[in-house]
Parts: structure tokens; sequence; C-alpha cells
């Protein structure tokens, strides 16, 4: 795992602490969003879950969610020096709110 990240390191060069943090939070946020997606799936097995997302049933909303990561790191890696630390909040902020999303979903696939 040590040789993964001094690999990855290596490719990135230049302004590696806030590109790490783009590229880390881009794996994390994919990893929730597809979390998100798979407990939303099982929990909709069940038909008296009415509380989840109706969007969750239509074909061009799992792409669409995968494609708002890049968007977001897209973004992210735009915005000034100046600014970035407010960037890293706003990212750790969405890690935080798709924690919680997950939570929620997962109790409702497990009270289910």
């Amino acid at each position: 795992m040590i040789n993964f990240l001094y690999k990855l390191k290596y490719l990135i060069g230049g302004n590696t602490g806030y590109i790490r943090f783009i590229i880390l939070f881009g794996i994390l946020f994919t990893i929730l969003q597809i979390s998100d997606l798979t407990t939303t799936y099982f929990a909709l097995q069940n038909p008296q879950n009415k509380e989840l997302n109706p969007y969750y049933n239509e074909e061009w909303f799992v792409p669409f969610k995968l494609t708002m990561v890049l968007l977001i790191m897209f973004v992210m890696h735009r915005i000034p020096a100046s600014n970035r630390r407010l960037a890293k909040s706003a990212m750790v902020g969405m890690i935080y709110m798709y924690l919680f999303i997950n939570f929620n979903n997962l109790y409702l696939l497990l009270s289910s």
C-alpha cells in the first residue's frame, strides 16, 4: 500500500498536497456514491420505503451521480490557491453528508 501511494505521489508531481487531497476525495466520494446506490437499490425492494429519492429508479441517475464526482473534482482543482482551505472544507462536508445519507439508507434497509 505504501509503495502504491509513493508511486501515486511521484506521478502527480507539482502542487501535490492539494491535488492528492482532491484525488483522495474523489476515491472516497466514489466509494460513498456506489455504496449509496447499492444500499438504496436493496432498500427500494421494499415498497414501504417512501423516504428515498424517486430518481433512483431512473436509468440515467447512476451515470449522473458518478459523473458528478469527476465534475466536482475538476471544479475543486480550478479553485485559486487563496480559497483552497474553503474548498477542502467543502469536500470534507460532502463526505460527511454522504456518510449521513448512507447511514440513513442503511437504516431503512435494515429496518425493512
